[in-house]
């Protein structure tokens, strides 16, 4: 049930799109090895069960891209992605075995912008009048900082000012993103690592802060599904605490929702049909998540405990509580076309 490439694995999530009444998946594919990169992409009708379609390789040889996004440009697709010490790029989606090409083939924007090094993870969205771009970058004393961008075509970027700033941080992968009225900073590797507050166009302030991401969940994706509903995914998995990998795959689809100082995760009703009810062996006390015993994930204490399963991965939210959690169960149940869950407070299950 968690899509996972036929042969690879999900690297970082790049973006969500939607067309001709499908949802299009953009994800960067790595090899076992992470010796090989490409663009993955995969098609949906309902968030839950993705097809794999072939992957692209990555275009010109400036070093292997880090964390990007993509958009639906007037023509297409456009995928913005940072390359080594070479700045942002701009690539188009291109028919043919290619898949992609570099457009303009010059980057975009500069490895050093405006004083700050290192401008890296830029992610872009449609606003009035034109495109916004956000971009991490390191101010000459150290911690982070989020730079914010204005174009009218995607191509020439005007740089407009810092939009959240940390002395103490290490940010990558921004995302800012407007859910019931509020508008949402999202940044990965950070803790604190997300930021509710007011947006101008220019300006962000943060009104409070929380943690989103716990476990092995990667840098989380925000889009609009058909009902227009707030919804996020993400890559699953990484390294084990002794440094060897195990396979990245896609989360299932959760809702955002911003209640108070907390933005919260319910799973997708898209998800309803295939779930069914019991996890043998979890546990779930005072935020602990074991599987047999062996604790897999702590979370923060709230109301309602949710747990999804599918094999060997483990999502979990808590009501009331910031984030999603994710974990690799120590005893992994059955694969399938289903989901099992636990719901409950203080809930167990043996």
């Amino acid at each position: 049930m968690h899509f996972t490439p036929r042969d690879g694995r999900v690297g970082d999530v790049l973006g969500v799109l939607r067309a001709d009444g499908r949802y299009h998946l953009f994800y960067e594919h790595r090899t076992a090895d992470d010796e090989n990169m490409g663009w993955g992409s995969a098609v949906s009708d309902d968030l839950v069960i993705w097809r794999e379609r072939p992957v692209a390789p990555v275009p010109d040889e400036h070093g292997l891209p880090r964390c990007g996004s993509v958009v639906a440009g007037p023509a297409g697709p456009v995928l913005f992605h940072t390359r080594m010490d070479a700045g942002v790029w701009s690539t188009t989606a291109a028919p043919g075995p290619g898949g992609w090409r570099a457009e303009p083939a010059q980057p975009v924007l500069g490895p050093a912008v405006e004083g700050f090094a290192q401008a890296r993870d830029p992610f872009v969205w449609a606003a009035p009048g034109g495109w916004r771009m956000l971009v991490v970058a390191t101010p000459p004393n150290g911690g982070s900082v989020v730079l914010h961008y204005r174009s009218a075509d995607l191509l020439t970027w005007d740089y407009t000012g810092v939009l959240a700033a940390r002395a103490d941080a290490s940010w990558g992968c921004p995302r800012l993103f407007e859910v019931d009225g509020e508008w949402v900073l999202l940044v990965a590797g950070a803790d604190p690592s997300y930021a509710i507050g007011v947006y101008d166009d220019s300006d962000f302030t943060a009104r409070a802060w929380g943690v989103f991401g716990r476990g092995r969940l990667g840098p989380a994706v925000p889009f609009l599904d058909a009902a227009g509903r707030r919804c996020v995914l993400a890559s699953v998995g990484g390294p084990e605490s002794d440094g060897s990998p195990w396979a990245g795959t896609l989360s299932i689809p959760w809702m955002l929702s911003v209640r108070g100082e907390h933005l919260l995760a319910t799973p997708h009703p898209h998800l309803d049909r295939y779930l069914v009810t019991g996890i043998p062996g979890m546990t779930a006390v005072d935020g602990e998540l074991r599987d047999h015993g062996d604790l897999i994930l702590r979370m923060p204490t709230g109301g309602e405990t949710v747990v999804l399963a599918d094999a060997d991965i483990v999502e979990v939210a808590v009501e009331g509580v910031s984030g999603l959690g994710a974990a690799r169960r120590s005893v992994p149940g059955d694969p399938g076309a289903r989901i099992a869950r636990l719901t409950g407070s203080g809930w167990s299950a043996t």
